[in-house]
C-alpha cells in the first residue's frame, strides 16, 4: 500500500475513530448501534472528500480541529458540570445531562450550559 493513496486515508481515519471509540465510546452507549456505526462511516466519507478537493494535509487538519473541541467539550464543559471527562463518572450527573439534552435537545443544552457558565 502506497502512503499517496485513497486507501491509506481510509485506513488512517478509520483506525483514529476505531481509537476513539474504544477511548470515549462510554459516552454514547446510549444511542444506536446504527447511529454510531454511520457515523463512523460518514466521518470517513467527509474526511475523503475534504482529502480530494483540499488536500491531505487540510483534511487532516480540518478533522485536528474537530478533534481539539470534542476534546474541549470532553475535559472543560464536563469538567465544569463535575463529571469526568474520562470515565464519565459520576455517573448520575453523566445522566441527568443526557436526560436534559433527551429532552431540550443538544444545541439547547450545550448553549444554555455555556451562556449560564459566562454569568457566573
Amino acid at each position: 500500500m502506497r502512503l499517496d493513496s485513497r486507501w491509506f486515508d481510509v485506513a488512517g481515519f478509520t483506525a483514529l475513530c476505531v481509537v476513539l471509540t474504544v477511548a470515549f465510546g462510554h459516552f454514547e452507549r446510549h444511542k444506536p448501534m446504527w447511529r454510531r456505526l454511520g457515523k463512523i462511516a460518514a466521518l470517513v466519507g467527509v474526511a475523503l472528500v475534504l482529502v480530494e478537493s483540499l488536500g491531505r494535509a487540510w483534511a487532516y487538519s480540518i478533522f485536528g480541529l474537530l478533534m481539539l473541541a470534542g476534546a474541549a467539550f470532553h475535559f472543560v464543559v464536563l469538567s465544569r458540570l463535575g463529571i469526568n471527562g474520562w470515565t464519565g463518572e459520576p455517573r448520575d450527573k453523566f445522566e441527568a445531562l443526557l436526560r436534559e439534552i433527551e429532552i431540550q435537545g443538544e444545541r439547547r443544552t450545550l448553549l444554555k450550559i455555556a451562556t449560564s457558565r459566562r454569568r457566573s
